[in-house]
């Protein structure tokens, strides 16, 4: 019996190394997957921790995925638009009045099959072209009380001629948009200048590797890897970061 006993704990031993070793395997791509959902809430509450500061009492509408309300999504794709949604409300806490979380209206065609929807390959915010071009202007009109819109997906392809782009208010607030939707950085400056951009938050050049472990503080690691581009500072990051424009 001893023998078979010896033989058993071997077969033991080798297995639990083996899942051990299995597991390792697994944990960096789980550990870059969880970093990147934290880092997207670090960015969200820097940028509502800005709004808090300076525009205090202001009525935000959240602009989120609409992908999310369809049937049939990932864990990843909620856990992803969660994160963001929760690092505003971490950020602003009873600063900013939220009046909702909305999502723009889906091309038809993209809710069949989002491939046949022309999109440009370089833009970095595909939802610019999923959306109906009437969706921002419909939610702008169903919230009229909402004067500061905070968008987790960039900006509508049609930007220029939208009426809630035209007016004074809402002011923007954008988290990681393809600027090329408002146009050259003159426009950008000006839009900030002008107070219809609130505040931007964009990809710093040059950031360390995703891999890299968190900074022991949400600051430090926001300045490694974002930009909160502001009317103050504006002028200054065109000067240092040309590319980013």
């Amino acid at each position: 019996m001893k023998p078979i006993r010896q033989i058993a704990a071997v077969s033991l031993l080798i297995f639990a190394i083996g899942f051990i070793a299995w597991r390792a395997a697994l944990n960096p791509e789980r550990t870059v997957r969880r970093q990147a959902l934290t880092r997207r809430e670090v960015a969200t509450r820097v940028l509502a921790e800005y709004l808090a500061k300076e525009f205090a009492g202001r009525r935000a509408l959240v602009l989120s995925n609409p992908f999310t309300q369809l049937p049939g999504q990932t864990a990843s794709v909620l856990a992803f638009e969660a994160s963001g949604i929760r690092g505003l409300k971490k950020g602003w806490g009873e600063h900013i009045n939220l009046v909702g979380v909305v999502f723009p209206q889906l091309k038809p065609a993209a809710i069949q099959d989002p491939s046949s929807v022309p999109i440009d390959p370089q833009c970095t915010t595909p939802l610019s072209f999923l959306t109906v071009e009437t969706a921002w202007d419909d939610l702008a009109r169903s919230n009229p009380s909402a004067d500061l819109f905070v968008s987790l997906i960039g900006l509508p392809l049609n930007l220029s001629n939208l009426e809630v782009w035209r007016q004074p208010k809402p002011a923007f607030a954008l988290l990681l948009p393809d600027l090329r939707m408002i146009g050259n950085g003159s426009a950008i400056r000006d839009a900030l200048h002008g107070g219809k951009l609130a505040a931007i938050v964009l990809n710093r050049p040059g950031p360390p590797p995703e891999s890299l472990p968190m900074a022991a503080d949400a600051i430090t690691e926001f300045d490694q890897r974002f930009l909160l581009v502001t009317p103050k500072n504006v002028d200054e990051i065109q000067r240092a970061y040309p590319q980013v424009f």
